[in-house]
């Protein structure tokens, strides 16, 4: 049975302690440290995706290459669609390591680590040390959660800055309810807010102060001091406007128009990325597997009040008695609950009521926040004060099954090129999709570990589930299972889907550069002379694999004006579906084929191929 995670930390913050000195330091520090390895191990070995991963790392390079951190370039042109905050973190670290995939992903190793230590910290000192362990670890186990922490995408830097602001605002709070002036916490809240706008943009304030108002009318006392909200805004808002002001200054307003404009879009268009109003949440649920109906599950119980909330009641009722008129009327980890609860709603209202891009990484905010009620519910199975209801454990296996048969298919599909879908009779006639298959990855039988892994650990469950050791085995399997994913698999999926690209720009990357991405593998060709072009598809490969520099035309009517001007690359990369259209020239010649990519030279006659 687990002790009840009530009092010592919470005893000492009541009693007129201070709120710093509650905080557990070093196993946060711990839990952090080891954060920041599980998200190091293997983490630079698949290729930067397209299409975010490559232009965020390709940002960092030219502005490494350049010399000037001010400026956001890509391909020559201005960048406008988010603030320089995490390309400048990206830089710093390609100065360190060399312009390559584990440089552009640190930053995020760095984040993942800070996150987890502030989540053991602030769970520890509103439940105890091993319910802020258990809610870090759970982290680290859940596959969209550990996967997105091993990116290079904004959102966990992103997330962060609004996380420490707002669990600053409710620190700031809390001193106030014992007579303290809390202005430390807020100073930390608006600087983490500020940042969180030069991370991706103003969302990053907007966002918190939504959830943090609605927070306040369900518990609007203590209300902060007019003056101590005016400097708090003016703070949050000086940081935020830094970077728009120096832009502003440096080339006029261009680059704010446009960069709001942007974000307007993403808010009121679906932008090439639409999905239906329950997209997140079944993101949520199946992505974070295999926690995430536990966490729907603790977050419906809270708001029902049911047996959960009755619980806890009794148990608060105790503590106030045994603290005396100290006490406040509200216990702190009753608030944190709620204001987690108002994010949670607020979060998944906004991106699938309001916002009409549907892209996953738009409500990760919701993990560290569903990674709490997990923590929770958890807690009460264990502790035998619950039981697990049958739509989680029908929710948990189904939602396992969905990922070992991924973990199994896509072995099998790599590896038999296509051929195994014509052995169940499903004919490809797509040529694309057989250019994808047929692009020659070698998937040895290891590659099945990540399946394996979880199969494992779902048989424990099984058998299990009702004891500490079942949910034990259960979320180490899918953390391992994950890591080997993103060690054996990713790789091989993203050389099937973008290899050939990077291995043909790679040949190109200039000489003359003091910087250069990671040397072309050894199974490609030596470097070719000369100039390249893209052609047919949107890829941001080039620009970090290849030259930083490389044209780009989507209709023929666009090599016409190359042609007539003298602008013509000497070689073209392109896409399967357009060798047609191009054969139609007569002045390309196929050179070699990667998978659906083909590489072509400017000739006089063209052989289209076979």
């Amino acid at each position: 049975m687990l002790k009840s995670p009530l009092l010592s930390p919470r005893s000492r913050f009541h009693s007129g302690g201070s709120l710093w000195a509650a905080l557990p330091v070093w196993p946060a520090l711990g839990m952090g440290l080891l954060a920041g390895g599980w998200l190091l191990w293997w983490q630079g070995i698949p290729f930067l995706f397209d299409w975010d991963e490559l232009i965020y790392g390709s940002l960092a390079r030219q502005m490494l290459l350049s010399g000037d951190p001010l400026s956001l370039v890509i391909n020559g042109e201005p960048f406008f669609e988010k603030p320089p905050l995490f390309f400048w973190l990206q830089a710093l670290a390609m100065s360190a390591l060399g312009v390559n995939e584990w440089a552009a992903r640190l930053p995020n190793a760095w984040v993942g680590g800070m996150t987890v230590a502030l989540l053991v910290a602030w769970g520890s000192h509103l439940r105890g040390v091993d319910f802020g362990c258990l809610w870090g670890s759970l982290l680290l186990t859940g596959y969209l959660p550990l996967f997105f922490a091993k990116t290079g995408l904004i959102d966990p830097l992103f997330n962060l800055g609004m996380g420490v602001g707002m669990g600053s605002l409710f620190a700031a709070d809390q001193a106030r309810l014992i007579g303290q002036s809390g202005r430390a916490w807020l100073g930390l809240g608006a600087l983490a807010l500020g940042l969180a706008v030069l991370a991706k943009g103003p969302l990053g304030l907007g966002l918190p102060l939504l959830i943090w108002a609605i927070y306040k009318l369900w518990h609007p006392d203590p209300w902060p001091h007019w003056g101590e909200a005016v400097a708090f805004l003016g703070l949050a808002g000086g940081v935020a406007l830094s970077w728009f002001v120096v832009e502003w200054m440096e080339q006029g307003p261009q680059w704010v128009e446009q960069f709001l404009r942007y974000q307007w879009r993403i808010l009121t268009t679906s932008d090439g990325h639409p999905g239906p109003v329950y997209f997140h949440v079944l993101a949520f649920g199946l992505g974070c597997f295999p926690w995430g109906a536990v966490a729907l599950a603790g977050i419906l119980q809270t708001i029902r009040g049911g047996e959960s909330s009755s619980r806890w009641r009794a148990r608060t009722r105790s503590t106030r008695l045994r603290l005396g008129s100290a006490a406040t009327a509200t216990d702190p980890s009753q608030r944190a609950e709620h204001l987690l609860l108002v994010a949670f709603g607020v979060v998944l209202a906004l991106f699938s009521l309001l916002v009409q891009t549907k892209l996953v990484h738009y409500t990760s905010l919701l993990y560290p926040i569903g990674a709490y009620f997990a923590a929770g519910r958890l807690q009460r199975l264990w502790a035998r004060e619950s039981k697990l209801t049958l739509w989680e454990t029908l929710w948990i296996l189904l939602s396992g099954l969905f990922w070992v048969v991924l973990w199994l298919v896509l072995p099998w599909l790599g590896g038999s090129q296509g051929e195994g879908l014509a052995n169940w009779g499903i004919l490809l006639t797509d040529g694309l999709t057989l250019g994808y298959l047929r692009a020659g990855v070698d998937w040895p039988l290891y590659t099945y570990g990540p399946a394996l892994m979880l199969l494992w650990g779902g048989l424990a469950w099984i058998f299990g589930r009702q004891k500490v050791w079942g949910w034990v085995s259960l979320l180490l399997a899918t953390g391992l299972s994950a890591q080997l994913a993103w060690g054996w698999v990713f790789p091989r999926l993203l050389q099937h889907t973008q290899g050939g690209s990077i291995q043909f720009f790679q040949r190109f990357v200039s000489t003359e550069a003091h910087l250069e991405a990671e040397p072309a593998p050894e199974n490609s060709q030596s470097a070719l002379p000369g100039t390249v072009g893209l052609y047919g598809f949107r890829s941001f490969v080039p620009y970090f694999y290849g030259p930083l520099q490389v044209p780009y035309a989507a209709f023929p009517a666009e090599l016409s004006a190359w042609e007539r001007t003298g602008q013509m690359p000497d070689y073209l990369v392109t896409w399967d579906p357009f060798v047609e259209e191009l054969a139609e020239r007569g002045s390309l010649q196929a050179i070699e084929q990667q998978g659906p990519f083909w590489l072509l030279k400017t000739s006089p006659s063209f052989s289209p191929p076979p």
